[in-house]
C-alpha cells in the first residue's frame, strides 16, 4: 500500500459544479549521511481537478529543453494513487509540434505517460530525480538542469515536473520539505520564499518555466515581498551579490515604471555557478536565473552581469511575437531586450556612458565582424544551437535594427516619439491577441510608412541594418575598427554535439596550428557566445588522442575586416548623454 504523507487526497464524490483545478507541488531535497551536498529530490504532485481518462497522455514532461536533457528518462520510484487506488502510468516518447512560450519554446521530444485506467478524484504522484550537478553533453545551454553547488541545489521546472498536456490554469502551491538539510536550510522559488501560492493560475508551460533552489541559500532581502524584486543564490559568488542584487532592484524598480505596473509581480532573480557557460543565464515565469564563474574568469566582471541582469529582467515585462512559433520570432524578444538592456540603465543613472559604449561595441563587434551576418532569419530556427554565429543572430542583428528604427522615428518626430511607443503600443495588442509580424509591419507602416515595412522584410531576409552615427545619442558617434573574425577552425556543428569529435579541420586555422588534428575528441563543453565577441580571448580545448587527455589552446580569429563601433565624443557633456 502506498503511503503519501501530508498530501491528503480529497474522496468526496463530485458536484454538480466541478472544483477549481489545484496543484500543490512538494519538493523534499535529500543529502547523503555525512554529506553536505543536496543529492536527489523527492517531488509529489497533488492535483484536484484534473479530468483524464486512459484514452490520451496522463502527464508528460519534455526530453530535451532547450538542449538541456530533462530527467524524464532517469527519475527513480514513480508513484501515482487516485480515490480508487493505484494508478500504474506507462511511459510512451512522442515528438510534439513546437510552440512559441514568450522567449522559450515547448514541443518537440517529450516522454508521456498513460494511465492503465481512467483517474477518479483527486491524482497525486511521486518519484524522485537526482539532484547532481552534470554538464551539458550537448554543449550551449541555458541553465536549467540541476545544479548542487555550495550546500544549495536549484533547477527550472521543465527538466523535472511531471505535469498534464492541455490548457488546464492551475491554483498553485509550493510546499518545502526541508528535514532532511541542515538546520537554516531554505527553499525558494519564483514565486516566493518558502511554502507559497503563485500569485495566479498556470498553465503547465508557465508551471515549467519556474525556477526552484533549496538547501543552503542566500538571499536579498532575506525574505521576499509580496510584490517587486527579491534575488537568491548558493555557492560563493566572485562579486559582492548584495551589491549587485540592489543595483538590479533599483533597475527593475524602473522598469515597472517604465511599463506602468503600479504594482509589479513577485520577481525572483536566481545565481549560482556555472562551470561551462559563466556569465550566461535564461528568463522563466517572473524570474531570471544568471551564473558566476571563477574569480578573474568569464562570468565575474559586475558590469556584464549587470548588463545581463538588464537584458533578461526586460523579458518579463516586454511583449513578445509568437507567430511564426519559437526562435524564428526571436529577433523581436532578444534585439528587443539587447537594445534596451543599456538604454534604460544610462537613461535612469545607474550606469555611465563607457560601460554603455563598451557593452554597445560588443554585441556590434561580434556582430560586424560575423561571416554569417547576413543568414535569412528563416534559417536561425534549425542552426540556432549548431553555431555561434546564428545563435547570437537575434541578439545583435536584432539590437541594430531596433536602434536604428529608434532614431528613424525619433528624428521624423522631432523627438516627440520613439521606440518606447511601438512597443508600449505591441503590449497593449498583446494583451488580447498572440502577436504576428502582421501587428508589427501595420505599427511600422502607421508610423513611418510602407517603406518601413519593406526595410523590415529586408532586415528578416538578411540585410545587415547600420544605424546612423548618432543613433545611440549626442555622446556617441560610428567609426570603423579592423576586427578579426571568430574562426573556430573546423566544423562547428561538432561543439553541439554530444560526442565531440573534430572534424573538418582547415589547414592554416589557428586551430591547426596549435595542433588540433580531425578525429580528436573535445571531452569538456565548449561556450562560445562570449569567446565570439571577445577579440583577445583565448580558447582552451580538453581534447582526448589516442587515449590520452591535454589542454590545446589558441586564440580562435581568422581574417581582418572593417566593422563599425562607436565611441564617445570627447567634447561630449556626460549628463546629457541619455535618451
Amino acid at each position: 500500500m502506498l503511503i503519501f504523507s501530508g498530501l491528503a487526497l480529497s474522496m468526496a464524490a463530485a458536484s454538480a459544479t466541478p472544483p477549481p483545478a489545484t496543484l500543490v507541488i512538494a519538493l523534499a531535497p535529500r543529502s547523503a549521511p555525512g554529506k553536505v551536498d543536496v543529492q536527489s529530490v523527492t517531488v509529489t504532485l497533488s492535483f484536484e481537478g484534473l479530468e483524464a481518462d486512459n484514452i490520451g497522455p496522463l502527464l508528460q514532461m519534455p526530453l530535451v529543453s532547450s538542449n538541456v536533457d530533462s530527467v524524464a528518462t532517469v527519475l527513480s520510484g514513480l508513484e501515482a494513487r487516485d480515490a480508487r487506488g493505484v494508478l500504474r502510468l506507462l511511459p510512451r516518447d512522442v515528438e510534439l509540434p513546437v510552440q512559441a512560450a514568450r522567449d522559450a519554446e515547448i514541443g518537440g521530444p517529450t516522454r508521456q505517460w498513460f494511465a492503465d485506467r481512467p483517474v477518479s478524484g483527486g491524482l497525486t504522484v511521486r518519484y524522485s530525480v537526482p539532484a547532481q550537478a552534470s554538464l551539458p553533453p550537448r554543449g550551449p545551454a541555458p541553465p536549467f538542469a540541476f545544479s548542487n553547488d555550495g550546500g544549495g541545489t536549484s533547477a527550472a521546472g521543465n527538466i523535472f515536473l511531471m505535469l498534464p498536456p492541455g490548457d488546464t490554469s492551475w491554483r498553485t502551491q509550493v510546499r518545502w520539505d526541508l528535514s532532511d538539510l541542515p538546520r537554516g536550510a531554505r527553499g525558494i522559488s519564483s514565486y516566493g520564499t518558502g511554502n507559497v501560492a503563485a500569485p495566479e493560475p498556470l498553465k503547465a508551460p508557465q508551471l515549467r518555466m519556474a525556477f526552484y533552489m533549496a538547501g543552503k541559500v542566500s538571499a536579498w532581502p532575506y525574505s521576499a515581498p509580496k510584490s517587486g524584486f527579491f534575488s537568491a543564490w548558493h555557492g560563493q559568488p566572485p562579486f559582492d551579490a548584495q551589491a549587485v542584487m540592489g543595483w538590479t532592484s533599483k533597475l527593475y524598480g524602473q522598469y515597472a515604471r517604465f511599463f506602468s505596473q503600479q504594482k509589479p509581480p513577485p520577481y525572483g532573480v536566481f545565481l549560482r555557478y556555472n562551470p561551462v557557460n559563466a556569465g550566461g543565464g535564461v528568463g522563466l515565469y517572473h524570474s531570471f536565473v544568471t551564473t558566476f564563474g571563477q574569480p578573474g574568469g568569464q562570468g565575474s566582471d559586475v558590469a556584464q552581469v549587470q548588463m545581463t541582469l538588464a537584458h533578461e529582467m526586460f523579458h518579463t515585462f516586454s511583449p513578445f511575437i509568437e507567430q511564426p512559433a519559437g526562435l524564428e520570432s526571436s529577433w523581436f524578444g532578444e534585439g528587443l531586450a539587447t537594445f534596451y538592456q543599456r538604454r534604460l540603465p544610462l537613461r535612469y543613472g545607474l550606469i555611465g556612458p563607457e560601460q554603455f559604449v563598451e557593452d554597445l561595441n560588443f554585441h556590434a563587434g561580434r556582430y560586424y565582424t560575423s561571416s554569417l551576418g547576413e543568414v535569412p532569419n528563416s534559417e536561425v530556427p534549425g542552426r540556432f544551437w549548431a553555431d555561434t554565429r546564428i545563435r547570437t543572430l537575434p541578439y545583435d542583428r536584432g539590437m541594430l535594427y531596433f536602434a536604428d528604427l529608434d532614431d528613424r522615428v525619433r528624428k521624423k518626430s522631432g523627438g516627440e516619439r520613439s521606440l518606447d511607443d511601438l512597443v508600449l503600443a505591441m503590449l497593449v495588442a498583446g494583451k488580447s491577441k498572440k502577436l504576428g509580424n502582421a501587428d508589427w509591419e501595420m505599427l511600422l507602416g502607421a508610423e513611418l510608412g510602407h517603406g518601413a515595412v519593406e526595410d523590415f522584410h529586408a532586415f528578416l531576409n538578411g540585410r545587415p541594418p547600420l544605424p546612423a552615427s548618432d543613433a545611440f545619442g549626442p555622446c556617441f558617434r560610428r567609426i570603423s575598427k579592423s576586427l578579426r573574425r571568430y574562426d573556430l577552425g573546423f566544423d562547428t556543428a561538432v561543439l553541439a554535439e554530444p560526442r565531440r569529435v573534430v572534424r573538418g579541420l582547415r589547414a592554416g586555422s589557428a586551430a591547426a596550428q596549435a595542433g588540433l588534428r580531425d578525429g580528436d575528441e573535445i571531452v569538456r563543453p565548449v561556450p562560445q557566445d562570449q569567446l565570439q565577441g571577445d577579440q583577445t580571448m583565448m580558447l582552451t580545448l580538453r581534447i582526448r588522442r589516442d587515449g590520452q587527455e591535454s589542454d590545446l589552446t589558441y586564440l580562435p580569429r581568422g581574417e581582418a575586416v572593417s566593422a563599425w563601433q562607436w565611441e564617445i565624443l570627447p567634447a561630449s557633456n556626460r549628463k546629457t548623454c541619455a535618451l
